[in-house]
């Protein structure tokens, strides 16, 4: 009787330690699935005095995942922040100049590197076990941006190029969360777009003649001064291959702003160099003028090229300036 009651007493324990492992498998698998709730708080960041200028840090992603920024500050209490989402092929260090014109004008700035790019470019190109989809770059925006509101009175995005093109995503699908958005050579239609590569957008494929867009990068396109073409050649952390996933997921991003461009209410203020062969500029126009911003204001470059952040930082800080100051006296009944 003893024995009998020891051989069912080890089936039980058996049984009982298959049914934990199959119940932690399962909230395992329900882990997985969900989004990692995480602390999003940059407080102590924020409220600490700049020890050196720029600084470079990091900050908890919409995923958990540790992204790199570049803060922009001066010390002293600022009501205006602006974070700046660089473009396609580079990193949040090509936007250090104008960066810097506008800490000189009374903002903190913060240069978000994208995820993959510059020194977040060894971050996860993964979320939850699945290929980074473009509602993750926005949610990244997101993850910064909101502890800023605590911190400062308003918070404006700059993108450049296809930094523009996320700051537009993120205005639609976070509506009221940013003050505006000033978008600099935003590269959202590429000009000469035919009907097949239309077709391929429409149905998430990626068009072919793009796959290695940034591996044929033309630095004369981007600035005049040859000394800064050499440098942004040269440069190592410039992306020099998109993969496939990433060239379908920002044609993704492009028609759902083409889509969703009626739910863009805040002030939008476009900068675009004369010539520019990057930018469909009627096209990119005519997008634009559906949304339902309250102002749109349109600033030309004329003889400058598609890098206008280091082709021109001091006409643009300054033009951004005015445009945040009135667009803050008018909210304010000044």
């Amino acid at each position: 009787m003893p024995i009998q009651f020891t051989w069912l007493k080890y089936l039980a324990g058996i049984l009982l330690a298959v049914l934990v492992v199959a119940v932690a498998g399962c909230q395992s698998d329900t882990q997985v699935s969900q989004p990692r709730q995480v602390d999003y708080d940059l407080g102590k960041y924020l409220s600490s005095i700049p020890r050196d200028f720029p600084e470079q840090r990091e900050f908890h992603a919409s995923d958990g995942s540790l992204q790199a920024f570049t803060g922009y500050r001066r010390g002293g209490k600022q009501r205006v922040a602006i974070i700046y989402l660089h473009g396609l092929e580079g990193h949040a260090g090509w936007g250090r100049a104008l960066s810097e014109k506008l800490v000189e004008r009374g903002y903190d700035v913060f240069a978000l590197d994208r995820r993959g790019s510059g020194y977040s470019s060894k971050s996860s190109r993964t979320v939850n076990g699945r290929p980074v989809q473009y509602e993750d770059y926005v949610s990244d925006v997101h993850s910064f941006l909101k502890p800023l509101r605590a911190y400062y009175q308003s918070v404006y995005i700059v993108g450049y190029d296809w930094g523009a093109r996320l700051a537009l995503a993120y205005g639609i699908a976070y509506r009221g969360q940013s003050k505006g958005l000033v978008l600099i050579s935003p590269r959202l239609i590429k000009p000469g777009t035919s009907l097949t590569q239309k077709v391929k957008s429409l149905a998430g494929m990626s068009d072919l003649s793009e796959r290695d867009m940034a591996a044929e990068f033309d630095p004369e396109l981007h600035v005049s001064s040859s000394k800064i073409q050499t440098a942004l050649a040269m440069d190592k952390s410039r992306v020099k291959k998109l993969d496939e996933n990433f060239l379908r997921q920002s044609m993704r991003m492009s028609e759902f702003i083409k889509k969703y461009i009626k739910r863009i209410r805040q002030p939008v203020q476009l900068f675009l160099a004369r010539p520019d062969p990057l930018i469909d500029e009627k096209g990119l126009i005519t997008l634009l003028e559906k949304g339902r911003q309250p102002s749109f204001d349109v600033q030309y470059v004329d003889g400058a090229r598609h890098a206008l952040q280091i082709e021109a930082p001091d006409r643009l800080a300054r033009d951004i300036y005015h445009w945040i100051r009135y667009q803050e006296l008018s909210r304010n009944g000044g």
